[in-house]
Parts: C-alpha cells; structure tokens; sequence
C-alpha cells in the first residue's frame, strides 16, 4: 500500500500446496522488492534463497518458540524451550531454531537464579 494515496503497490494470490510453504515464501520475498524497483545485493538474493530448514514441522515448532520467545512467564519459558528442542530434533543444522533455543535457555537461567 501506497500511504501517501492509500493504493497499492503490489498484491498477488498465492493457491499451492502447503507443501510449497518455503517455495512461496520465497517467492513473495524476491516479487516485493522488484515491483517496488528495489535492488538487492547479491547477499540479500541468497538470504531469500536459503531457506532455515526444509522440514515444515521443525519450522512449525520454530515459529511456536518464537511467538513464547518474549513472554515473561515460567510456563511460557519452559514451552518455548520445548519447541526450539522439537525444532533441533527435527533439523539438527536449522540454526536460527538452535540461536532461539540458546538465547531462550540462558534468558531462563538467569531468570531462575533471580528468583
């Protein structure tokens, strides 16, 4: 949306499979910048590119630890730890899953021994 006229700018229909959830991703990530004339870098091309996993359930797990990731609570600690485990489990070199799980964990432990 254009915030100066209220229009678009750009809008497409995605209808795949679920499937192709990262396929998809990756193919709105690379259609906004180029229907705004934005340039990327080659290194921004290759981060659209890159997908963290392949596996559709570790990154369900992932994006469930992200949304617990900022709450303040016990219990939400300890369930985003549960899913950044399940995501590792899954994909072992899914690294953004094993950054939340990490940064989580020590967030929890100091959060423990200040209790």
């Amino acid at each position: 949306m254009n915030a100066m006229n209220d229009s678009h700018i750009w809008a497409e229909t995605y209808d795949r499979k679920l499937i192709d959830v990262f396929q998809v991703e990756s193919d709105v990530a690379q259609k906004i910048p180029a229907s705004l004339e934005a340039k990327l870098t080659g290194r921004e091309k290759r981060d659209i590119a890159a997908a963290g996993t392949s596996s559709p359930e570790a990154y369900d797990a992932f994006l469930h630890a992200l949304a617990l990731r900022n709450k303040q609570s016990v219990e939400s600690g300890e369930e985003a730890i549960g899913f950044a485990r399940r995501a590792v489990e899954l994909d072992p070199n899914f690294a953004e899953a094993w950054a939340v799980l990490r940064l989580k964990s020590t967030s929890f432990s100091i959060t423990a021994m200040l209790s």
